[in-house]
């Protein structure tokens, strides 16, 4: 008789069995679930918002279940462990936002001496805003803006993609400026005896914001994911993420069929713990040799939808 060890031979859900049998999945899934407790009394909210919009079409279309399938330049920002899966790659997004504004994100990875670098840089160009005193009159306009650039850093080893990104958060409003550094830690793993891979992220540690005298805390989270390849053309992905300081735990699912060799529909869903209904996301992905064109529209609230746009191209 044949024992479930690595000698063995295993079909997909034995194999499965098997991973989440090793003790290093049940210190993954400890600290999961720990970690949200560590300082749940230092704050009730987070601030700097923009760090949780998301910066793929791809990403938003499948319900930002991205935390496994994360493997080209943006996974600076999903999951820092899946830029050891990239090559090198250039990637471009751009979202027109609320109040006449614009979200905008740029990337670049490049493999190196066994490692993978990468850099980045997000702008969220609030618009617009206008300002009131304290019976309601106007006293004119203000601008407002969030920027990060980030440096990350990966590499495989024993069968992990393990990855660190740093950050310089800034953000200004109305002539005052605050600024900090954050710091995200992945890992991503791609199973040899099934066609499924399994993420983990911790996002945006960091002191937070500081404007006048109160400081803000990032919106730290906890991200894990994973992503069967149901069939060549089918892919399946699901994700849980927990905003520590906000409370907040949300959950989403997303799918991706590939129609032809260069033409791809996705859908996902995501819905949280805090009362906040369920939302649908959609997309499609167009490739023609080394470049890769993505669209995606998401509810933005209960009035708006967010369209996104995302370029990406190998050399």
């Amino acid at each position: 008789m044949k024992f479930l060890d690595g000698g063995a031979d295993k079909d997909f859900f034995n194999g499965l069995i098997y991973w989440l049998c090793r003790p290093y999945v049940a210190l993954l899934a400890a600290a999961f679930l720990l970690l949200p407790s560590v300082k749940m009394l230092q704050a009730l909210e987070s601030g700097a918002d923009f760090l949780n919009i998301g910066v793929s079409a791809r990403a938003s279309a499948l319900g930002s279940a991205y935390t496994a399938l994360a493997s080209g330049s943006n996974a600076i920002y999903y999951n820092p462990g899946g830029l050891a899966l990239a090559k090198r790659e250039v990637s471009l997004m751009h979202s027109a936002w609320a109040l006449d504004g614009s979200y905008d994100f740029a990337a670049a990875a490049f493999p190196m001496a066994g490692f993978t670098g990468a850099v980045s840089f997000t702008r969220l160009d609030h618009g617009g805003l206008d300002g009131r005193g304290p019976g309601r009159e106007s006293s004119g306009g203000f601008s407002a803006a969030d920027k990060a650039f980030g440096l990350g850093l990966a590499r495989t080893a024993g069968g992990f993609s393990l990855g660190v990104g740093a950050k310089l958060l800034s953000s200004s409003i109305a002539g005052y400026e605050a600024s900090t550094l954050a710091f995200d830690v992945g890992a991503v793993r791609k199973l040899n005896a099934a066609p499924v891979t399994l993420g983990l992220a911790v996002r945006n540690m960091g002191r937070g914001l500081k404007f006048i005298e109160k400081r803000e805390s990032l919106p730290l989270s906890v991200s894990a994911g994973a992503a069967v390849a149901v069939l060549p053309t089918i892919s399946l992905a699901a994700e849980v993420s927990r905003l520590v300081y906000d409370r907040r735990t949300s959950f989403s699912v997303g799918t991706e069929y590939g129609l032809t060799g260069n033409l791809a529909l996705r859908g996902g869903y995501a819905a949280g713990t805090s009362g906040v209904p369920g939302a649908m996301s959609g997309g499609i992905g167009f490739s023609a040799g080394a470049m890769k064109l993505d669209y995606s529209f998401s509810p933005f609230g209960e009035m708006d939808t967010t369209r996104k746009f995302s370029l990406s191209m190998a050399f």
